[in-house]
């Protein structure tokens, strides 16, 4: 029998509260091609925003570079976002690591070659990808390419790739970006085409 201090308890208390960080205040790239507000918690790092060779951008915790200029703005990278790997705070040496990075052999993704490049939402680079692909693989016509699923099954691959596609385009048009400033992927090779 237990005593009566040694009963168990049914109810037992409830949990802590969990840890909510207040919010001091939000910030807003572009990156990826969409504005994102970032929610900046009271002890977190303090993003600042710095431009570099003409080019602003928000510097996030973790030496992240966001953009804020819109799609087809020169950045030193594609997607808007570039994350270094590594912590800075002082804006005079993110600014020589930016640089530095800029300045590199574009070799392997290391650097830019001493160039900015433009920097696209995701579906005008999947868009771009896509229509190298094409023209690079399909250059015997398109009775090859895919043919091995059949008649139906390949005119249906192609009616797919081409609504992809007109819709990627129809949306950069809608979005106000012209498709000839969009340069082809770097390991493309051959002629590219205007719009």
């Amino acid at each position: 029998m237990l005593h009566r201090s040694e009963q168990l308890d049914l109810f037992p208390p409830p949990p802590p509260p969990a840890y909510v960080p207040k919010m001091r205040h939000d910030v807003v790239t572009r990156a990826y091609g969409h504005e994102y507000v970032m929610q900046v918690c009271e002890d977190a790092f303090e993003p600042f925003y710095l431009n570099v060779r003409g080019t602003e951008c928000l510097i996030t915790d973790g030496f992240c570079t966001y953009t804020t200029e819109p799609a087809g703005s020169l950045f030193w990278s594609e997607t808007g976002f570039r994350s270094f790997g590594y912590r800075l705070s002082d804006p005079d040496e993110i600014v020589s690591a930016i640089e530095a990075y800029i300045d590199r052999p574009a070799k392997d993704g290391n650097g830019c070659g001493g160039k900015l490049v433009r920097w696209w939402p995701s579906y005008v680079l999947m868009w771009r990808q896509t229509l190298s692909f094409e023209l690079r693989l399909a250059k015997g016509g398109r009775d090859e390419m895919w043919n091995q699923w059949g008649p139906e099954r390949h005119k249906e691959a192609w009616r797919e790739h081409d609504d992809r596609q007109a819709t990627a385009l129809a949306r950069m048009r809608a979005k106000g970006i012209d498709p000839n400033l969009v340069e082809p992927p770097f390991f493309h090779k051959g002629k590219w085409p205007t719009f």
